[in-house]
């Protein structure tokens, strides 16, 4: 039977408490908070219904006719409504919190599109409170050119935005009063203008001015398009469309007081969803009966006023019953509240970017605790005054359009794809949603940002990508929780607390605040292309021509978890990696018993593995197992790392310097490489490998092949190849020493290998000075080529220096004669004796580990090298493995950095072209 996780109880009075303190608030602000009405539906369909409603619409009827006025209507309201459902599939995913549209897209769809989202929707909600403003400045002298005709429209208008920008300081609750009693009036003034567009067709009204109420005619002559110049403009369907377009921009406005609502899933979505479906019935009536059928299209298109040779007619102030007042008061009402709104919406979004830290310049306006953003306020206000300044209603609109459809764009895009790969975090419980919805709703608004502005539309997708990049980078986009916020507590795993029991370790509560891990988007698409990629993945893939470094660099690890440093090897294979397009898995071992303790110290160096390569750039995974020794635990690594066919095929090994060092396990760690084919790759050398910090080197990078001809398939040469394409080596020289066993050639053969050799290495796209040099092999007995070598490869596997000349050189442009030279060069070996090899002798051994001329030629030609490449020295049959490791230390020594190259005989590398 399965014990009980405990819990601590000190854990759980917190839950209780906070839980309760929470209901507590709920209960306390239980009056501040709104419902669907107030919430969302007056605020969405004040900015709706504003200047362009009654003022813009009768022009537009005017310029491109009923049938064509009611494709600008639709095609525009069709736009807010695919965004609304988009939108809405976004709110019911979880539950909103305060930061309204910015706070709902971070939590649903990531950080990344959240700032992207908030930014935009900061900059269309400032820009909208002065497009509002000017409009209100433009009815008040419109309406009233005696009292307000004389006064500069940026003075009207600075004051008028000042009075807004103190209602919105004192507090969200008199902004919500505020809304419901400017809507009113705007409401009344469209009954008013519908009641004398029936007053006017029976007859009772002024048939004057060009109103003469419904009619037929009317219809029929305003029916089709008649565009012309007016006010400087050459009007078409595209400059009415982004007329017309502001209109419906801040169809969000509801879900800016997210927090402020008492159930954001259940007011959003039906809120927004009616104001945009009531605007839309509002917007057609006034196309095809109030302005289409009531009025004669030269009253549509009039510029009257002198003074304002930019602005039409008011002509829905004449049509007006029983008076024109009701229209202007609502008018002005409307434009204030939408105004408002904005003011109201664009600060909290601010305060929310500056509290997520996102953009770190705007933490100065995240508001201290849960108070009002006051400097966000102040800063919206000043920022809205500057585009006040203008004076320009026709100026500001356009980049309002520009703002709300690229931050409409990015909502519906994200939706269509998340909602396209079914991603498990996204379960939005709207059920009108669809995501070819969505999908097409970014298509449109795509379309329309295009049509109406192009290149002002590339440059607004331009500042999205830049904004969207520059907060990939900040710190608090990787630390925002993934796909939304549970506001339940949630228990799991906390094994690192220290005093605690084991028992008491076992299950703990963390706080939602506390479960933060990255956010992005792309998570599910970069698993389900692992995933495709993993499973058509063939043997041959990785292979020959399309061989990459995939690297297992087995470190060592600590007593205290760290990662022990190895002459900059973590630089080395960074450099590596990078430049052959590979992958590098560090890992290491614990020593000790699997236990919780064990595990918990092997969890705790692999974070710190993690950031050490994210440090270093190196490109890879960290990983870190626990085993009783550091041979059984390398040896379970080089078993199971990898996946399928998706395995390393080299392994990374640091030359142990330690006097207390394992020779044995080390051997038996090569031998285990060797056997399971991999190539064994050894650092060592008395100086570090050149880091990010550190400046680039300037000398020679020398390859060694002593007696053999180009080991492991050309990996020998390869491998620096590769290090060369880096920053830090690029300024080095390559060249290669070919050592060739003592014969009676002479001078003039040299030279003919030493050709052989660069048209070899020209075959392979490989620029080197190449040096031949001849040595005897008794005079280094290391790499003496005989049958009393130690390998753990069978003697097929021991090719012939002939039939590697033979393999290499196929395909490549050497002639028949430099393919011969060779096979001289290099005679095959002989032939295994029959007989067990016995122990070498005392002399024998004393020669290995003593210095050679091979040893001597080493310090002579690459002493000041940079970095000699050479193969590692096999082991004789019976050499003690310390004594071997003595005579690679006495070969190496006095190099700057080695390293050196292990074949398994299996190497798929396809080196020539």
């Amino acid at each position: 039977m399965l014990a009980t996780p405990r819990v601590r109880k000190s854990h759980v009075d917190s839950i209780v408490f906070e839980a309760e303190s929470r209901r507590q608030e709920a209960a306390a602000s239980a009056a501040k908070k709104f419902g669907t009405t107030k919430g969302v539906f007056v605020p969405t369909i004040q900015n709706i219904m504003g200047i362009i409603l009654f003022v813009r619409v009768p022009f537009i009827v005017g310029q491109a006719g009923i049938i064509q006025g009611l494709g600008i209507v639709w095609l525009s309201c069709a736009t807010a409504l695919l965004t609304a459902m988009s939108m809405s599939a976004v709110a019911t995913n979880g539950r909103p919190k305060s930061g309204g549209c910015y706070a709902i897209v971070k939590n649903s769809l990531g950080a990344q599109f959240g700032g992207v989202t908030g930014a935009l929707l900061f900059l269309s909600k400032t820009f909208g409170a002065a497009m509002n403003v000017l409009g209100c400045v433009e009815v008040l002298q419109l309406s009233f050119p005696s009292t307000f005709g004389d006064l500069p429209m940026r003075m009207l208008g600075a004051i008028i935005l000042t009075g807004l920008a103190v209602i919105a300081f004192v507090g969200v609750e008199y902004v919500v009063r505020f809304a419901v009693m400017f809507l009113f009036p705007v409401v009344l003034a469209v009954a008013a203008i519908w009641v004398g567009v029936v007053v006017h067709t029976v007859g009772d009204g002024k048939q004057s001015q060009g109103i003469v109420g419904i009619s037929g005619q009317v219809l029929r002559n305003n029916l089709d398009a008649e565009y012309n110049q007016r006010a400087g403009v050459e009007w078409s369907f595209k400059a009415c469309l982004a007329l017309f377009f502001p209109a419906v921009t801040d169809v969000l406005a509801g879900s800016s007081l997210s927090g402020d609502l008492e159930d954001p899933q259940s007011s959003i979505p039906p809120g927004t969803i009616a104001a945009v479906v009531v605007t839309t019935i509002v917007f057609s009536i006034q196309v095809i009966l109030v302005a289409g059928g009531s009025v004669r299209r030269d009253a549509l298109i009039e510029f009257p006023l002198k003074d304002f040779p930019r602005v039409p007619r008011f002509v829905v102030k004449d049509l007006a019953w029983p008076h024109e007042l009701i229209v202007v008061v609502g008018v002005f009402l409307s434009t204030l509240g939408a105004a408002l709104q904005s003011l109201t919406g664009a600060p909290r979004v601010l305060a929310a970017l500056g509290k997520d830290d996102l953009v770190p310049i705007l933490r100065h306006f995240a508001p201290s605790g849960d108070g009002a953003p006051r400097k966000a306020i102040l800063f919206c206000a000043s920022l809205s005054m500057g585009l006040v300044m203008v004076g320009d209603l026709n100026a500001v609109a356009p980049f309002i359009t520009l703002w709300y459809l690229t931050c409409y764009a990015i909502i519906n895009m994200a939706c269509a794809y998340l909602g396209y790969e079914k991603h498990p975090s996204f379960r939005p419980t709207y059920r009108l949603f669809k995501w070819q919805v969505s999908l097409l709703g970014a298509c449109v608004c795509f379309f329309v940002m295009f049509y109406t502005h192009e290149l002002n539309a590339l440059g607004a997708l331009a500042v999205a990508g830049l904004l969207y990049k520059y907060i990939e980078t900040q710190p608090g986009a990787s630390t925002t929780t993934a796909h939304g916020e549970s506001e339940l507590p949630i228990f799991e795993r906390e094994p690192e607390s220290p005093g605690a029991s084991d028992s008491e370790t076992e299950t703990m509560c963390v706080s939602p605040a506390h479960r933060q891990g990255p956010s992005d988007w792309r998570s599910g698409s970069r698993f389900k292309t692992a995933r495709n990629a993993m499973l058509a993945l063939e043997e041959g893939d990785l292979q020959f021509k399309y061989w990459r470094p995939f690297v297992l660099f087995l470190c060592d690890i600590d007593a205290d978890a760290n990662y022990m440093w190895q002459r900059g090897m973590l630089d080395a294979l960074a450099q590596l990696v990078r430049r052959g397009k590979g992958l590098a898995l560090v890992n290491g071992v614990v020593i000790d018993e699997v236990a919780e303790p064990s595990l918990r110290k092997a969890r705790k160096a692999r974070r710190r593995l993690r950031a050490l390569l994210r440090d270093r750039g190196v490109q890879g995974f960290a990983d870190v197992v626990v085993s009783p020794s550091h041979e059984e635990g390398r040896k379970y690594l080089l078993q199971t790392k990898g996946l399928g066919y998706f395995r390393p095929n080299t392994v990374a090994l640091g030359w142990p310097t330690d006097t207390k060092r394992d020779a044995r396990g080390f051997l038996r760690t090569m031998d285990d490489t060797t056997a399971m084919l991999k190539t064994l790759l050894v650092f060592a050398g008395d100086r570090v490998f050149p880091g990010a910090k550190d400046p680039p080197l300037r000398g020679r990078v020398d390859v060694w092949m002593v007696f053999d001809l180009f080991p492991a398939a050309g990996l020998l040469l390869l491998i620096p190849f590769l290090l060369l394409r880096d920053d830090k080596w690029t300024q080095c020289e390559l060249r290669l020493f070919v050592v060739s066993p003592r014969t009676d050639a002479g001078i003039e053969d040299d030279g003919k290998l030493e050709e052989a050799v660069k048209s070899m290495l020209k075959a392979g796209g490989v620029l080197a000075k190449v040096l031949v040099l001849r040595l005897g092999e008794e005079d280094d007995p290391r790499f003496a080529r005989d049958a009393s070598f130690a390998t753990p490869t069978t003697p097929t596997r021991q090719q012939s220096m002939r039939t590697r000349a033979r393999g290499l050189t196929r395909g490549s442009s050497l002639t028949a004669e430099e393919k011969e030279v060779f096979a001289e060069a290099f005679p095959p070996l002989p032939p295994e004796p029959p007989s067990p090899i016995s122990p070498p002798s005392p002399m024998r051994r004393m020669e290995s580990t003593a210095k050679t001329k091979l040893t001597k030629l080493l310090n002579e030609h690459s002493g000041s090298s940079e970095l000699v490449l050479i193969r590692l020295p096999p082991r004789k049959r019976g050499q003690p493995p310390q004594e071997w490791m003595v005579s690679v230390d006495r070969l190496i020594e006095g190099l700057r950095r080695v390293i050196l190259i292990r074949e398994s005989g299996a190497e798929k590398v396809q080196f020539f072209q």
